[in-house]
């Protein structure tokens, strides 16, 4: 697991309120999942600004999140521990569309919207396959 970088940066690339749980302001992520964020923010070589990270159970039922989300890092659904997704702020076709192929090439599922794009590891926490969804 990553210790926090500094009062801003929780890992590199990503800042501690960008990932934090917006009712706590905890960070919990799965194990192994901060690595694969850095691996594909390196990869893609672009920002990549989170609009949603962490939540725990009550925030998610609260702006009613799926009930099984990968976001959520206390009581998971899966072996994870933690959270392993994040929402991609993406309003750019071009953008979206490069950074769909490039984390579904690296095993990410994706869920696309028009504002924003979610991506999560549920192929390392679950026996899920990788999917592509669209939000209405």
């Amino acid at each position: 697991m990553y210790k926090k970088l500094s009062r801003k940066y929780y890992i590199p690339y990503f800042t501690h309120s960008e990932l934090a749980c917006k009712q706590t302001g905890k960070i919990v992520l799965a194990e192994g999942f901060a690595e694969k964020l850095i691996e594909l923010r390196n990869i893609f070589g672009k920002s990549m600004p989170v609009v949603s990270g962490c939540r725990t159970r009550e925030y998610n039922t609260k702006i009613k999140g799926a009930k099984n989300s990968f976001h959520i890092y206390d009581y998971p659904h899966h072996s994870g521990k933690g959270c392993c997704a994040v929402d991609i702020a993406t309003t750019d076709s071009n953008y979206r569309g490069n950074l769909t192929a490039l984390a579904w090439s690296l095993g990410w599922s994706v869920g696309i919207h028009k504002n924003f794009l979610h991506i999560d590891r549920r192929i390392d926490y679950t026996t899920s396959n990788q999917i592509m969804f669209l939000y209405d």
